[in-house]
């Protein structure tokens, strides 16, 4: 009876262990494939939203410059997330950023004060009277006047303009980037992450570029992201043109113009 009973014993054990194995075995494998479906599905949100015919001609006629598909699956975008467009004017990466995060999701398109009160700046009506744009919402303030509820960012995006907080003019920059970027960080949600791209200038130029070139050294960001506390996780080289673009013109000069070196960079806002 006891020997009955220990075999019986050994086989629920063996069998416990075999289902164990096999869930060891199998969970990875599901896990894998989710993540490969929430990949796909993404990487088609994102192409749907690049190929979205309501937005502005202006902005898809650059596509082959910025590469967007590249730039956006980079910033680990999903629907629902509240995104800070920084320096938004004209709206590139806000009009698709808002058909991606989708109407449970928020764009906040920031510009300068002085906008609001100029009768050139239409932006905001091309937000306003856009469908594909209604869960985006405009911010008028300058670098020092941008007050951001606490952890409520998913994303933060700054287009070739981080040099202009650099840019030695009213209304441009500032006399210290580290407030700004303090306020950037009390926004972003732990993990939140941040996508700064900008025109390349020589290492080692100083940050006097960001005024006289329209370029900033990516140095000079990555070191005044580490002073506030974020965390470099990676850079893509699809802007990349160094061997073309001369990093000592003006981005405006017309033999580069449209045609510059670009530094495409993703930090994290520690938990």
């Amino acid at each position: 009876m006891d020997k009955k009973i220990n075999e019986d014993a050994m086989n629920f054990l063996k069998n416990k262990l075999k289902n164990l194995i096999i869930l060891f075995i199998v969970l990875p494998l599901i896990s894998c494939s989710i993540d490969s479906q929430n990949d796909s599905d993404i990487d088609e949100i994102i192409d749907n939203a690049i190929q979205n015919s309501n937005r502005a001609e202006n902005n898809s006629s650059r596509d082959d410059q910025r590469k967007p598909a590249e730039i956006l699956k980079f910033a680990e975008l999903k629907p629902a997330m509240t995104v800070l467009d920084l320096v938004s004017n004209g709206g590139y990466y806000a009009e698709m950023i808002a058909s991606i995060v989708g109407k449970k999701g928020n764009v906040i398109a920031h510009t300068f004060t002085r906008n609001n009160s100029n009768p050139d700046f239409d932006y905001d009506d091309y937000v306003n009277e856009s469908e594909h744009m209604s869960n985006v919402s405009m911010m008028y303030a300058d670098f020092d006047e941008i007050n951001i509820q606490e952890n409520t960012l998913d994303r933060v995006f700054i287009v070739q303009n981080y040099h202009d907080l650099y840019f030695d003019r009213p209304g441009y920059g500032v006399d210290d980037v580290q407030p700004v970027l303090a306020m950037i960080r009390k926004g972003l949600k732990p993990g939140g992450l941040m996508i700064i791209i900008d025109h390349d200038a020589e290492k080692g130029a100083p940050s006097s570029t960001g005024t006289t070139l329209h370029r900033i050294s990516d140095e000079i960001v990555m070191n005044d992201m580490k002073a506030a506390g974020f965390e470099f996780i990676d850079n893509i080289h699809v802007l990349k043109n160094d061997w073309e673009d001369d990093l000592s013109k003006s981005v405006f000069d017309e033999s580069v113009r449209g045609n510059t070196s670009r530094f495409v960079h993703k930090y994290r806002s520690p938990d």
